[in-house]
C-alpha cells in the first residue's frame, strides 16, 4: 500500500515538473505544447472585438449624460454653453472622447506591465501617463468653463 501511494505521488511529481520549469523556489513558465496563440485572428473573436468596442462606446455614450443632453440641450447652437444646467451634445461628445482618452492611457500603463522590453516599456509607461494627464486637462478644461 505505501508502494502504491509512493509511486502515484512520485508519478505526479513527474508530471508536474514536466509542465513547470524553475529556477530555485520560484515557477517562471509553464509549457503548454500545442498551444495556438492566434485564436484572436478567428471571424469570432474579431466579432467579439466589435462587439466590445460598441459596448464601450454605449457605455462611455451614456455614462457622458447622452440622454440629458438629448433631453435639454436638443435646441441650443452653442457647442459648450457656460451653465452647469444646461448640457449641450457637444459637450457630450467631448467627455465620451475624455473617456476614451482615459482608457486608452489606462491600457497604456497595463501594457506597460507586460512588456519584455525596457524600452517599450518606458515608452507605454511615459505615453499612458501622458493620455491620462491630457484626459485630466481637458475634463478640468470643460469643467472650468463648465462653473
Amino acid at each position: 500500500m505505501v508502494d502504491a501511494v509512493f509511486l502515484a505521488c512520485n508519478g505526479f511529481a513527474m508530471a508536474c515538473c514536466a509542465l513547470v520549469r524553475s529556477h530555485g523556489r520560484f515557477i517562471y513558465s509553464l509549457d503548454f505544447k500545442g498551444y495556438n496563440d492566434s485564436f484572436m485572428l478567428s471571424t469570432n473573436s474579431k466579432v467579439a472585438g466589435l462587439a466590445g468596442i460598441i459596448y464601450l462606446a454605449a457605455f462611455f455614450a451614456f455614462s457622458s449624460g447622452l440622454i440629458n443632453s438629448l433631453i435639454e440641450g436638443r435646441n441650443i447652437g452653442a457647442f459648450i454653453v457656460p451653465t452647469r444646467t444646461v448640457q449641450t451634445t457637444g459637450e457630450t461628445i467631448v467627455f465620451t472622447l475624455i473617456l476614451f482618452i482615459g482608457m486608452g492611457g489606462a491600457f497604456m500603463l497595463y501594457q506597460s506591465g507586460k512588456s519584455m522590453n525596457q524600452r517599450a516599456q518606458q515608452a507605454l509607461l511615459v505615453s499612458g501617463f501622458g493620455a491620462l494627464g491630457v484626459a485630466l486637462l481637458i475634463g478640468f478644461m470643460l469643467v472650468s468653463v463648465k462653473l
